[in-house]
């Protein structure tokens, strides 16, 4: 824990995320909805006063008694700070050499705030378990955390070589952050904090630990319609992800991984180091001409992730492996799928349809804009699930008539020998609902009761009727 009492510290003008920007700045949405985060004692330049703190997404509020303030948060430099005079815990805040440190009782914030800030604690947070994983710029390990005990994955880059690579590979690796700070959804991987030390910076993820989509959707045995639930959840996530213009542009099997190894709803889009988030331009005089252009290469980007997407979930019906990208160079460029249209066609009907939209319409230029959100409403969606257990597959006045009870209550076989043998000698009140001695007053509703009492109903039954209706059973006449 890092004591108050001098600057000499901070590294925020040496960061690597440092923008040459000042701390304080001017909000840029109007739109945005603060909210109260409580009183704070607040140090700036040796100066102390009380303040009001409003947060919302990247941006503190900060107002006193002449004038509101703005701090955009994102990649600014943190640490939990202690005051000497009143050992009271703070936050400091710094960025390109400037620095405030606030002081209160109530630190949550700095949950709210962890993903879009840079702390720099991570040997002391985290204990490295093993590797799992690497590439050019980074190597990937599981971690713990030294307090709770949750497992994380770290994905550690080292700073010199970000320094030596070309601005478009620090701009992607920028991206990338920008991107996982924007997840919000349950089927996409989330971030927890990111971390900067003198040589490494480290993105602190959530540990998927089921592993890989790709054996657990051959090794399923989940019914059509769960699979169509999977479809669903998978597909609300790119919907996330697309309304926010990010663009996913590598989604495999390795790239969807599971929470739960016996879960397939617990599945996980990761990966962004080709993710694309396209600004959204303004319709004006100045970029009019442009507007199409963009148009036509979103609608690329959104045929992709949609088709890589598609070829994966049908992997669950087929229980083939495809080659993603031979198949996607089909659907892209050939306009064909000869490749999967055999595979698809052995579907059941709603199935069939289903893909058959996804990968022969799309391709139709009247239907170009079948998004996530439209494919969400599709009839497959809709389907709804019933139970086969249920009685309501049977008309009710065959009830009766069932030669084995649907019931966990079903007497054993030698229950139901003891109830023939004594079946007739059971003596039961008259049915008269006015009498003090009706059968709900003087029978246990035990469900053992209940089926004497409906075994010996059917024994008095008028033979006439009871014979046509064993007729019937015999002539299995069921609806």
């Amino acid at each position: 824990m890092k004591k108050s009492g001098g600057y000499q510290d901070d590294q925020s003008k040496t960061s690597f995320f440092n923008d040459g920007n000042q701390l304080f700045t001017q909000i840029i949405d109007e739109n945005l909805q603060f909210q109260d985060q409580g009183s704070f004692q607040m140090k700036y330049i040796n100066k102390v006063s009380t303040i009001k703190l409003y947060f919302a997404n990247n941006y503190l509020k900060i107002i006193d008694e002449i004038s509101s303030k703005y701090i955009q948060i994102e990649n600014v430099c943190l640490r939990v700070v202690m005051n000497l005079k009143n050992q009271q815990f703070g936050f400091r805040i710094s960025k390109n050499g400037q620095q405030v440190e606030f002081y209160g009782n109530d630190l949550e914030l700095i949950e709210k705030m962890k993903k879009y800030v840079i702390q720099s604690e991570f040997q002391k947070k985290y204990r490295v378990i093993q590797k799992i994983g690497s590439d050019q710029l980074s190597s990937v390990y599981k971690v713990q955390h030294q307090i709770s005990g949750q497992k994380f994955v770290a994905k550690v880059v080292e700073k010199q070589m970000l320094l030596n690579s070309s601005k478009f590979e620090k701009d992607n690796f920028l991206n990338q952050i920008n991107i996982l700070r924007q997840m919000n959804h349950n089927n996409l991987l989330k971030l927890e904090e990111i971390h900067e030390g003198e040589q490494n910076i480290y993105i602190i993820t959530e540990y998927l630990e089921g592993g890989s989509i790709k054996q657990q959707i051959l090794n399923n045995l989940l019914t059509e319609q769960e699979k169509i639930k999977v479809m669903h959840s998978l597909f609300s996530s790119l919907d996330q992800l697309h309304k926010q213009n990010i663009y996913h542009q590598d989604i495999r099997y390795d790239n969807i991984l599971l929470r739960d190894a016996q879960d397939l709803k617990t599945a996980c889009l990761i990966n962004y180091d080709k993710a694309i988030q396209i600004p959204i331009q303004k319709n004006n005089n100045q970029i009019n001409n442009n507007l199409q252009d963009q148009e036509n290469m979103l609608n690329q980007y959104m045929k992709r992730d949609i088709y890589c997407l598609s070829v994966i979930l049908l992997t669950m019906f087929t229980k083939k492996i495809y080659k993603e990208n031979q198949v996607l160079d089909e659907l892209m460029i050939k306009n064909s799928i000869q490749l999967i249209e055999t595979d698809y066609m052995e579907l059941s009907p709603p199935l069939y349809r289903f893909f058959e939209q996804i990968f022969k319409d799309m391709q139709k230029k009247q239907t170009d804009n079948l998004n996530c959100e439209k494919i969400l409403e599709l009839d497959i969606f809709r389907i709804q699930q019933k139970s086969r257990n249920s009685k309501n597959f049977i008309s009710k006045q065959f009830l009766p008539l069932l030669p084995k009870r649907m019931s966990k209550f079903d007497p054993s076989q030698s229950d139901r020998e003891k109830t023939d043998c004594s079946i007739n000698s059971i003596k039961l009140p008259p049915i008269n609902r006015d009498s003090s001695t009706s059968v709900e007053k003087s029978v246990s509703k035990s469900p053992q009761s209940l089926c004497l009492l409906s075994n010996h109903l059917k024994t008095i039954k008028n033979k006439n009727k009871l014979s046509q209706r064993m007729k019937m059973i015999k002539q299995n006449v069921f609806i």
